[in-house]
């Protein structure tokens, strides 16, 4: 911490007997003026404990977070003890962090000493107002006192300028306070160090014991100001003179001026008499010293080898002006100033000219000297690693690889330049801009991620980059746009943070085709992996909806900035997302052991604050998604909601368990008692803007505010609603209260009176799930679980346009940006939405594929599209040859749809639907031409049109079957009844006459279509007993689905029951054709006859598609493939070749029907697709040498018989590691993506390609797209001890 032994004799006082804490005010900036109030002596009654001296440019010594683990560290050396019980505590929990200003670590095993010091223990706090910010030493202050408060023996004396966040502190805490601007002690104590530093410099010197004299040492001391700064610096600077009294008569000569005047002068005498005729030489070096003391303060070699300087000049330089500068033992013999009123002094005004340091201009030279050292000294694999194997956490001597490899000069530039461009708005330089355009334009960013990643420092790299975009160099911000988005796609968990070989095994291979970075680069490396099929061609725009979460999305909240969005979810994760690109950021924050219901950025935008069902509160680090300090508890229920106060210090919270509570943000420590009054659980918490308020939403129907400060309640409850309230918002005026309830209504009251402004707002016909108002105030926004987002006229309550359509299910959170321009809303579908606030349109590159399962799949009669049905609501239409989808989905049905068919002549389509509807469409427009069709009750399941295309059958739940005319869509008759279950499935025969039905009660009956009776009498599956068919009396799991065969002789139908999934049916006269066939795993879900009746495929709950021989009777083959969900629907291609499976796996994909296998080959078309396409196929292929493929067993690991090591077989010569040939399951990766081997890590691939790694075998319709189908060669794959055959440096 960089703590200062106390050595020197001053005058005593101390803290007064009873008094534990003491602030001085130190408004001029004296040094040390903590020495003249301590004891030094156990007579006295005290023990220095040690002092610490905070630094503004020193960032080790001005953060908070290094106080209190500096004072553990003093007083464990001090006190054995205590010692001991700081190593107990932190063995019992490993998780305690030492920097955490809770001070956790100091309180606890203070307070369990049994035995203190006998003397009064006293520690320093020195120049505190230099230390981190007000909300962060506010903090700090709080600890100390709580300190202070709790060990009588330990007395803590803090010293600062009476900054406005500092004194009103001690005054409410009721600490002593000394103001040095009205203490008679004060030039007493100067004097006294005055003559104490002469008598050190009369020996040094053999002056005369009475030098310099009564006259002069009263001046010394009246023009120091009782600045103790003032004395040091004048003594530094006479003993570097060989006659002291020289520059002593310089400094006094003339009048006395103010304290501030005589400092500077003081400074300036001392930089004339040190540099002489060589300013210019002077200013360049004071400017790289003073610039670079803003990051990190250098050693003499490292700022002469930036700007190229000999070592010997720097240090030469330090030692002549040793009255301003010197060496920090502590840390490298860094260069620092002597004080911060020396840096002060040569950036401002008041300094001579000659002498000036223009930080503008020492920033651009930093810019300049950085960009060299990086262009010079960066190159590929900078510390020689042998393998890719490992991640650079199991390198054990990577530190001194890093060390030895990568210069101090160069540390600095990779973790400083683009501060130093991006220091002025507008740098000017043309070497800079040129230099800047060279190094973004080759490989260096490549090896300047690598040197981030040996370093530790990824996580520096977004915000560096999105630093020099800012900048707007327009020269260079296309490229930096480039390596930006590389650094979002594959900073974590992979390459870039991981291990740094896979920044080019692993990143390079799933770049871009059209990236201009890749363009820039792939010459140096023609040997990385070969994503032949499946590579993007382009960075993708932001999606309309961003997935990642697993499970419903509960909430969702800006950065203050407005650059990113975190989003909680009930897959226990919290995830943060780049709003420009809809990238998620980082790796999920994990830690949480049930769903997080609530998320809220710090006012800062440093911290993010989390609150589950676990009854946890947890605060992570927003940049590096790390979890800070252990969760907050208290709770006794559910945590619903949790919201930063106005200033950061607080945080409150709402539970299921009718609570409020208000907690220390920094501490984590509850702060008073808990908010009581609701009679149920609180469902939303908020501050007022100005903090004075803060406001609770209830499942009781109440709002309540409370005074922020006391806690207590306002007033009486806010009521009006009649079911809960479910979120609440205030006005960025502090009048307003908006709340959304689940009566449907949205609600507006005025906060000092409590009673409702006006009339309610109709939020929805359901529930109101959350409301936020606009940055402006001027609207207010609902989320509904209509799946709608609505906008509101604040002012007048009126709605503001169309409702938000796009979800696929309830709304559960909404949110505007900072500045006011977007929407964004989290839904149970897992998606995360951003909506333009002006224009109310979805932002972002649309879907290109369905969102939720895909209930019903079929052809056009003429076989160009392809047309499906999902639980996302939508209908879709898809060219069958290139797999694009046409036009946009066909919307209207208000749940899942559940069957879908075109007419014969294939100019419309008809779909039916959980909304108990049919609907008829123009195939062409997709505009609704009929419907709804209204008059089932329950469930529409399926529907099929007659073959002269003037009917519509359908099926439904509520056990009937009814016919409509497609002209006037009115329906044909009564409703047709008989089955006494569920009506699954319907279908017309080929010549129209009959109609055929399945059912979930075990029975399959075929009407005639004329007298609308059941044909024979009896229906198939229910024949009387002692019948050819008595074993199909009963199916146990119902009947799932039944199709004619296109010769009208057959009916197939599929069933649940395992054993007889299949069973072949007489058209005719009903009979069962052969025995059954197996479902084969869980039952069929549906069948579809080939157009020449010689097959029938079949799609299982097992995710298979399989293809059954009518004429052998027999299954042919093995399964087309393997879903990752329930294959819902299949059917034929019009010419038999292709068979289209659609599955709740949301993917469509298309088969070789002729010989029962995949396709080869995608038909012309598809390899524009395979960009945006998805697979669930769970098997690559790479192209094999030997011709051979080979299975690899899903354990996460590649075994050592699937990868060939060519420096060891035939090919030893030829000096590489490749793959030979591999067939690769999903299952091979980890849950980060890793392939992994015995030896270690071999590649890693992108979460969109994961599910989507397949062979050439099968085409493939998008799901959202959002994943992409990806096939692999590995055959000249270089990797482990030879991976650095991958980059060509000829």
């Amino acid at each position: 911490m960089g703590d200062e032994s106390h050595n020197s004799r001053y005058p005593s006082r101390t803290c007064q007997r009873g008094q534990h804490i003491l602030a001085i005010w130190n408004a001029r900036n004296r040094q040390d003026v903590c020495g003249s109030f301590l004891v030094p002596t156990a007579s006295q009654g005290g023990v220095f404990g040690g002092k610490l001296l905070l630094q503004t440019r020193r960032p080790n010594l001005r953060e908070p977070k290094r106080v209190l683990p500096t004072l553990v560290s003093k007083l464990a050396a001090m006190w054995g003890p205590y010692r001991t019980l700081v190593a107990q505590a932190l063995r019992d929990d490993p998780q305690l962090n030492p920097d955490s200003t809770s001070g956790e670590l100091l309180l606890k095993p203070l307070g369990s000493l049994r035995r203190h010091p006998v003397h009064a223990l006293v520690l320093v706090i020195d120049a505190l107002d230099e230390c981190g910010d007000a909300e962060t030493r506010k903090r700090l202050l709080h600890t100390l006192r709580e300190a202070s408060r709790r060990i009588k023996w330990l007395k803590i004396i803090v010293t600062s300028r009476p900054k406005a966040d500092i004194q009103p502190f001690f005054k409410a805490a009721r600490g002593m306070c000394r103001d040095l601007d009205v203490d008679n002690q004060d030039f007493q104590d100067i004097q006294y160090f005055a003559e104490q530093r002469i008598s050190s410099l009369i020996q040094s010197h053999s002056l005369p014991n009475e030098w310099p004299g009564a006259q002069r040492l009263s001046q010394i001391i009246q023009r120091s100001g009782g600045l103790f700064i003032y004395v040091e610096t004048m003594i530094r600077l006479l003993r570097a003179s060989k006659d002291p009294d020289e520059p002593l008569d310089r400094v006094l000569n003339g009048e006395q001026e103010d304290d501030s005047a005589e400092l500077h002068k003081l400074y300036s005498t001392a930089i004339a008499l040190c540099v002489g005729q060589e300013a210019k030489k002077f200013r360049l070096i004071a400017r790289a010293i003073l610039v670079v003391a803003a990051y990190r303060p250098l050693s003499d070699d490292t700022p002469a080898s930036l700007m190229g300087e000999k070592s010997h000049v720097v240090k030469a330089w330090v030692n002549h002006l040793g009255s301003l500068l010197y060496r920090d033992e502590t840390q490298n013999d860094a260069i620092r100033v002597r004080h911060l009123s020396i840096f002060e002094f040569l950036t401002g005004s008041s300094c001579p000219p000659e002498f000036q340091v223009n930080l503008k201009e020492a920033n651009e030279e930093l810019s300049v000297y950085c960009l060299r050292t990086l262009t010079r000294e960066l190159r590929f694999n900078i510390c020689n690693l042998e393998m890719s194997y490992l991640a650079n956490s199991e390198i054990q001597d990577l530190n001194e690889r890093v060390k030895q490899r990568i210069s101090d000069a160069l540390q600095y530039s990779c973790l400083h330049w683009p501060s130093h461009i991006c220091s002025c708005s507008q740098p000017v330089r043309e070497d800079m801009h040129v230099l800047l355009g060279t190094f973004i334009a080759g490989e260096n960013p490549l090896y300047w991620l690598e040197a981030l990643s040996l370093m530790g420092k990824v996580h520096m790299a977004l915000p560096a980059l999105r630093q020099v975009k800012e900048c707007n160099i327009k020269s260079t911000h296309h490229l930096v746009e480039e390596i930006l988005r590389f650094v979002l796609a594959f900073m974590t968990p992979i390459s870039i943070s991981t291990s740094a070989p896979h920044i080019y095994l692993s990143g390079l291979p799933f770049m871009p085709h059209d990236s201009t970075l890749w363009k820039n680069v792939r010459k140096r490396f023609p040997k990385v992996l070969d994503v032949c099929e499946g590579r993007m061609e382009k960075w993708q725009t932001r999606p309309s909806a961003w997935y990642g979460h697993t499970e419903v999305i509960d909430v969702v909240a800006y950065s203050p900035d407005g650059r990113q969005v975190v989003s909680g979810s009930q897959d226990w994760t919290i995830r943060i997302w780049d709003v420009e690109t809809g990238t998620m950021v980082g790796k999920p924050l994990t830690g949480h052991t049930w769903g997080v219901y609530s998320v809220a950025y710090s006012p800062n935008g440093r911290y993010i604050v989390s609150g589950s069902y676990d009854r946890t509160i947890r605060l992570w680090d927003a940049e590096t998604g790390t979890l800070l300090d252990q969760p907050i508890t208290g709770h006794t229920d559910g945590v619903t909601s949790v919201a930063y106060s106005p200033s950061g210090q607080h945080i409150i919270s709402g539970s299921y368990d009718g609570t409020v509570r208000i907690w220390d943000a920094e501490t984590g420590m509850a702060v008073g008692a808990p908010l009581v009054g609701h009679t149920s659980g609180v469902s939303s918490v908020t501050y007022s803007p100005n903090g004075r308020h803060i406001v609770s939403g209830s499942w009781d129907q109440t709002i309540r505010i409370w005074d922020a400060n006391t806690g207590t309640a306002m007033g009486e409850p806010l009521t009006g609603h009649t079911d809960r309230v479910a979120s609440i918002a205030c006005s960025p005026n502090n009048r307003h209260v908006v709340s959304g309830s689940h009566d449907g209504t949205i609600r507006i009251w005025d906060m000092e009176t409590g009673r409702e402004v006006c009339e309610p707002l109709p939020g929805s016909e359901s529930w109101v799930t959350s409301v936020a108002y606009s940055p402006s105030g001027h609207h207010i926004i609902s989320g509904s679980y209509e799946q709608t987002i609505r906008i509101w006229d604040a002012e007048t309550g009126a709605v503001v346009g169309e409702p938000l359509t796009g979800h696929s299910h309830w709304v559960a959170s909404v949110a505007y940006s900072p500045n006011g321009r977007h929407i964004i809303s989290g839904s149970q579908d897992m998606t995360v939405r951003i909506w333009d606030a002006e224009t109310r349109t979805a932002v972002g590159q649309p879907l290109t594929g369905h969102t939720h399962g895909i209930n019903s799949i079929t052809y056009s009669p003429n076989g160009l599209y392809i047309a499906s049905g999902s639980d996302d609501q939508t209908i879709r239409i898809w060219n069958a040859e290139t797999g694009v989808a046409m036009g946009e989905p066909l919307t209207g049905h208000t749940h899942g749809v559940t069957s879908v068919t075109y007419s014969p002549n294939g100019q419309y389509i008809v779909s039916g639907s959980y909304d108990q509807t049919v609907r008829i469409w123009n195939a062409d427009t997709g505009v609704a031409v009929r419907g709804p069709l209204t008059g089932h009750t329950h469930v529409v399941t399926s529907v099929a049109y007659s073959p002269n295309g003037r009917h519509v059958v359908s099926g439904s739940y509520d056990k009937t079957i009814r016919i409509w005319n497609v002209e006037t869509g009115t329906a044909v008759g009564e409703p047709l009844t008989g089955h006494t279950e569920e009506v699954t499935s319907v279908a017309y025969s080929p010549n129209g006459r009959r109609i055929v039905s399945s059912s979930s009660d075990g029975t399959i009956r075929m009407w005639d279509v004329d007298t609308r009776t059941v044909v024979g009498g009896e229906p198939l599956g229910d024949l009387p007993e002692g019948s050819l068919d008595e074993s199909l009396h009963d199916y146990t799991h119902g009947l799932t689905s039944v199709a004619y065969s296109p010769s009208g002789r057959y009916i197939v139908s599929g069933s649940y029951d395992w054993d007889r999934g299949i069973q072949l049916w007489d058209a005719e006269t009903g009979a069962v054709v052969d025995e059954p066939l197996p479902g084969y795993t869980n039952g069929v879900l549906s069948v579809a006859y080939s157009p020449n009746s010689r097959c029938i495929a079949f799609g299982s709950r097992g995710h298979v598609v399989r293809v059954f021989d009518v004429e052998t009777r027999a299954v042919v083959g093995d399964p087309l493939g393997v879903c990752t969900g329930e294959v819902a629907s299949v059917a034929y291609s019009p010419n038999g070749l292709y068979i289209v499976s659609g599955s709740n796996d949301r993917t469509i994909q298309i088969w070789n029907a002729e010989i029962a296998m995949a396709v080869t080959e995608p038909p012309n078309g598809w390899k524009n697709l395979v960009a945006n396409a998805i697979s669930n196929v769970p098997q690559i292929v790479s192209g094999a040498i030997d011709n051979a493929t080979k299975t690899v067993s899903p354990l996460n690991k590649v075994g050592e018989c699937d990868l060939q090591d060519r420096s060891t077989s035939n090919h030893q010569n030829e000096g590489y590691s490749a793959t030979s040939s591999i067939l690769m399951s999903t299952l091979l990766l980890d849950p980060n993506g890793w392939v992994c081997c015995a030896d270690g890590i071999l590649f890693w691939v992108p979460e969109d390609c994961r599910n989507g790694l397949t062979t050439t075998a099968l085409v493939t319709i998008p799901n959202a797209g959002h994943h992409r189908r990806v096939r692999l060669n590995l055959s000249d794959f270089r990797y482990g001890q030879s991976w650095t055959d991958v980059y060509d440096g000829k």
